[in-house]
């Protein structure tokens, strides 16, 4: 389905501390239509990496100019078979306004929902869910680095509109009053997205970390921090409270499919988030939540450091998957947490497992933490008249006479029933 998304930026200026001025100017790059006549490629041009590409280019509209550095992937003017032409930007892409003139807002029109891009330099704030760039910069870069490596794809845009004004000392400081207090992770979950909060870290664990994003639960749900820039490490506990936004990452471009809507809650950078408003104790030892299989796979677990037992991990294709009761999820060791060398059962050994709960856009997944390989026992009677130790379940329940399959420990030692 081809969508267009539009929004104004002007709308969201409200929540800076501005003063206008009527020297406003509105600079646009109209890429749908090629208001520059740049070089686009199509599907036809797919073996040269070269047509199209338009970083090493100074592209100047009114008083700004736009350039571009490319990254895993490169930044390139491209029409579809079905005649759209838009910017993928799979690097960096930077905006400089002329001497004397400073950036306000920049608005960003994106063919189905494909907006990736990180605010990596200049004072102001992206709001990535609604494609507006709010602040008071000479220049603003604006990076896809994370979207390319992690899931291959770029931000595509049809339009960007650039708003300047005269340079002064007017600064964007957003007000900490705006900001809604949530004592919890469940409470911030359930905040309607784009809301800026002030969320409260009680104890709140790290389970896992990336190269952009940091995993953290606290006692009622978890969350994935997203380019917060925070230095976290797995095993750091957090408390006090920090500045985010509310935000979520949306996988699919259909919005009637089947899975439409589904969304990982992230708190996303805003321009009070600091690590100042909270201490950080590290190098403890997680307690992951031990989940059934069937309890495991709801939207309301992503993010949370999870344990199945007793699952039987074989390769489907190009994928490991962990299975039990009838169902499954894919697993891999995408965060790097197995021993180095070590390799995923692909035959169907009964693990035990524990990694991070997510969803990948096409399923559920589980980043590996540890994997533990069971023994397996077939047809163990207990007899409760002889002397041998007692065998007791995961819950640790005395278990008596003939023991149904599951995972069952004696003398310390796990064992495994079929």
């Amino acid at each position: 389905m081809n969508i267009i998304t539009k929004i104004c930026a002007l709308a969201l200026l409200g929540a800076w501390q501005l003063s206008a001025n009527a020297a406003t100017q509105e600079n646009v790059y109209d890429f749908a239509n090629n208001n520059l006549n740049l070089e686009v490629a199509t599907p036809a041009d797919w073996e040269d990496p070269t047509k199209g590409v338009i970083s090493g280019q100074e592209l100047r509209q009114g008083d700004v100019v736009l350039t571009a550095v490319d990254g895993a992937k490169t930044n390139r003017m491209w029409r579809t078979n079905a005649g759209v032409t838009y910017l993928q930007v799979g690097g960096k892409i930077t905006i400089t306004a002329d001497e004397g003139r400073a950036i306000t807002g920049i608005t960003f029109e994106v063919q189905n929902y494909k907006f990736f891009l990180e605010a990596q330099a200049g004072n102001g704030e992206l709001d990535a869910i609604n494609y507006v760039w709010s602040g008071n910069s000479t220049a603003i870069t604006f990076d896809n680095e994370n979207a390319a490596n992690e899931w291959n794809t770029q931000s595509l845009l049809l339009k960007m509109t650039v708003v300047t004004d005269d340079a002064n000392d007017n600064t964007y400081t957003p007000d900490a009053a705006t900001y809604v207090e949530v004592g919890s992770i469940a409470e911030f979950n359930a905040l309607e997205v784009g809301t800026l909060a002030k969320l409260a870290l009680n104890n709140a664990q790290v389970n896992g970390v990336d190269w952009s994003a940091a995993f953290v639960e606290d006692a009622t749900a978890a969350v994935e921090f997203d380019g917060l820039n925070l230095d976290l490490q797995r095993g750091d506990i957090l408390n006090g409270y920090i500045y985010v936004k509310r935000g979520q990452f949306y996988y699919d471009e259909d919005p009637d499919d089947d899975v439409a809507g589904r969304e990982r809650p992230q708190a996303t950078n805003d321009a009070l988030t600091s690590a100042d408003t909270y201490t950080k104790t590290s190098g403890n030892e997680l307690q992951p939540t031990l989940f059934t299989m069937t309890e495991l796979l709801n939207d309301a677990n992503f993010s949370k450091l999870v344990a199945l037992n007793s699952v039987a991990i074989s390769k489907d294709g190009r994928f490991y998957v962990a299975e039990a009761d009838g169902e499954q999820v894919r697993v891999n060791d995408m965060l790097g947490y197995l021993p180095l060398g070590f390799e995923i059962p692909e035959n169907g050994e009964i693990c035990n497992i524990t990694g991070i709960f997510s969803w990948n856009g096409l399923a559920y997944q589980i980043y590996l933490t540890s994997v533990e390989t069971a023994t397996a026992v077939t047809g163990i009677n207990v007899d409760n008249n002889d002397n041998e130790a007692p065998v007791f379940d995961i819950m640790g329940r005395q278990m008596h006479g003939t023991l149904p399959a599951g995972i069952y420990i004696k003398n310390g030692h796990k064992f495994i029933v079929r």
